[in-house]
């Protein structure tokens, strides 16, 4: 991870990022292990399916932001806020709630049979770490211009930025989810 400050634009996907960390953790303390794994209704998932899905959702983008990064120059990206084209952001909306439309998961996405609550925290929380420290390589990276190769569809190529971006988003749509909790409101969450 490199040292320093990051640019605004990265600072606030990680800030993101840290807000969804914050969240998990949250959840995991306020709930016990059946009410983790318990499910709203037969066919949503549990909280501890959401976390193994996200947590397998960016485990799966890591090595391709990797490549991406390793294919590509450093050219710093134009000043300002990214501008990711109009297909890119309508993406992004569709993954931010509130859920409007309903998508099923790719298989690789889709959460393990009856995870570990404590394993797979652990593992949303190490992928998180993960994608974090590619949020702190990215710095000197186009943000707009580096493809990342969806590792759901090998023909969607977003935009460096826009993966990161879209990582944060999913993980929101995700927790709108779930169950209100007893209690003040999770991090990050709006009264």
């Amino acid at each position: 991870m490199t040292n320093g400050p990051l640019p605004p634009v990265l600072e606030d996907y990680r800030r993101q990022i840290e807000t969804l960390k914050a969240r998990a953790l949250a959840l995991s303390a306020r709930l016990t292990a059946g009410q983790m794994r318990e499910r709203p209704s037969p066919e949503a998932w549990s909280p501890v399916e959401i976390l193994d899905h996200l947590r397998r959702t960016v485990e799966q983008y890591l090595p391709a932001i990797d490549a991406a990064l390793a294919r590509a120059e450093k050219t710093a990206s134009p000043p300002g806020e990214p501008n990711y084209g109009w297909g890119w952001r309508l993406f992004l909306r569709t993954l931010e709630p509130p859920i409007k439309q309903r998508f099923r998961a790719p298989k690789a996405f889709a959460p393990g049979e009856n995870p570990a609550v404590d394993v797979t925290l652990a593992g949303f929380l190490a992928a998180h770490d993960a994608l974090i420290e590619r949020i702190h390589r990215a710095v000197g990276y186009d943000l707009e211009r580096v493809k990342v190769a969806s590792p759901a569809n090998a023909l969607l190529k977003p935009p460096l930025g826009c993966a990161l971006l879209a990582m944060a988003a999913h993980g929101r749509r995700h927790f709108t989810q779930l169950p209100p909790l007893p209690g003040a409101e999770l991090p990050g969450e709006r009264g």
